[in-house]
C-alpha cells in the first residue's frame, strides 16, 4: 500500500479498511473483475476521504469560495475539497504571490482520475476484457493522483511553516520566558531558566479560519535544592538539567500575519518523564555551588536563533 495514501487517510480506520480492500482486490490476479471492484472502492475512498478533509460548511466559509447559482449542485466541488484541503483558509492571492505554489494540476488530475474510475465502475463488455498493462497503467495513475494529494498538503503547509519560521522562534521565546513551568517547578526548591531552543516546528492544521502550529524544543534550566543561604553554607545543591517541550501557535488563516501570532493558552507541555524516572540517580549527581543565579529576560537567555 502507498505509504502516502495511507497518511492521508490517517487514523480513519473505515477509510482505511476500504484503501486495503481496494488493494486486495486489485491484486487478485484470478478475479476477472480486479480492476472494477478497485474502481468502485477507489472512487468511493476518495468521495469519503475528500468530505472529511473538507466539510461544506468549513469550505462554505473561505473567502475563496464561490457561491453557485441556485439549483446548481453540489455546491462543494471536487477539486474545492482538494483546496480546502491544501490550503484551508489561506486566500488564493497568499498562496500563489506569498508562497509561490500552484496546485491547480495536481487538483485536476485527482479530479479526471475519479472521472476515469467512474467508467469501470459500470460493466460492460467493452471494459470488461481489459489487458494487463492497461489495468496497470491505469492503477498507477489512479494511486499517483490520490497520492498526490498528500503531496500537495504536506508541500503547502511546509511553505507556510517557513514564511512563518522566525516569528515562530521569536513567540515561542517570548511565551516561554513568561511562563510559570510548573513540570519544573516541582521537582526542586528553585530553578532558573537558562536557554531555550526552539527545534522544529509544523503545520498541523489549516481551517477555514485558523492556522494551527506544533513547536519542539528544549529547554536548559538549573535546579537549586535550598536557598542561596544554603547554598553557600554549603547545606544546598545545584544541578543543570534539560527538557523537552512542546506548545501550539495559531494565527489567523486568510492572510497569515507573522506579528499576530498566538499562543495558545495551557498549550505548553514540559517532559519531565525522564527525570522522575532517574531522580534518586539525578540528585545524588547535583552538585554544590555558591552562586547565585538571577531572573533572567529573554535577552539573558541563549537561544539557537
Amino acid at each position: 500500500m502507498d505509504e502516502r495514501i495511507l497518511q492521508l487517510i490517517g487514523d480513519a480506520q473505515f477509510e482505511r479498511c476500504l484503501y486495503e480492500a481496494a488493494m486486495f482486490n486489485l491484486e487478485d490476479r484470478r478475479n476477472r473483475l480486479r480492476f472494477h471492484n478497485f474502481a468502485f472502492a477507489m472512487r468511493e475512498l476518495v468521495g469519503h476521504t475528500l468530505k472529511r478533509l473538507a466539510p461544506d460548511a468549513e469550505v462554505k466559509k473561505c473567502i475563496w469560495w464561490q457561491q453557485k447559482a441556485e439549483g446548481v449542485v453540489p455546491e462543494v466541488t471536487r477539486v474545492e475539497r482538494c483546496v480546502y484541503a491544501t490550503q484551508g483558509g489561506l486566500s488564493n492571492h497568499y498562496v500563489r504571490t506569498k508562497l509561490r505554489l500552484d496546485f491547480a494540476q495536481e487538483f485536476e488530475e485527482l479530479r479526471d482520475a475519479v472521472v476515469r474510475l467512474n467508467g469501470y465502475v459500470h460493466i460492460t463488455p467493452e471494459v470488461f476484457l481489459m489487458e494487463e498493462d492497461d489495468i496497470e497503467h491505469l492503477a498507477v495513475e489512479t494511486i499517483e493522483a490520490v497520492a498526490g494529494l498528500m503531496a500537495c498538503i504536506q508541500e503547502c503547509r511546509a511553505a507556510v511553516g517557513d514564511r512563518l519560521s522566525h516569528a515562530i522562534n521569536d513567540a515561542t521565546v517570548q511565551q516561554i520566558v513568561g511562563e510559570s513551568l510548573d513540570a519544573v517547578d516541582e521537582l526542586a526548591s528553585h530553578y532558573s531558566l537558562e536557554e531555550i531552543y526552539v527545534e522544529s516546528h509544523e503545520v498541523t492544521s489549516i481551517t477555514s479560519e485558523t492556522v494551527h502550529i506544533r513547536v519542539s524544543g528544549s529547554i536548559g534550566v538549573t535546579l537549586q535544592w535550598g536557598s542561596n543561604s544554603d547554598l553557600r553554607r554549603g547545606d544546598g545543591a545545584e544541578l543543570d538539567e534539560s527538557f523537552d517541550y512542546t506548545c501550539e501557535l495559531t494565527c489567523e488563516a486568510a492572510n497569515p500575519n507573522p506579528e499576530a501570532l498566538e499562543f495558545v493558552e495551557d498549550s505548553l507541555m514540559v517532559d519531565t518523564g525522564d527525570w522522575h524516572d532517574q531522580e534518586e540517580d539525578w540528585i545524588d549527581s547535583a552538585a554544590s555551588t555558591s552562586e547565585d543565579h538571577e531572573t533572567l529576560d529573554a535577552s539573558g537567555i541563549r537561544s539557537d536563533f
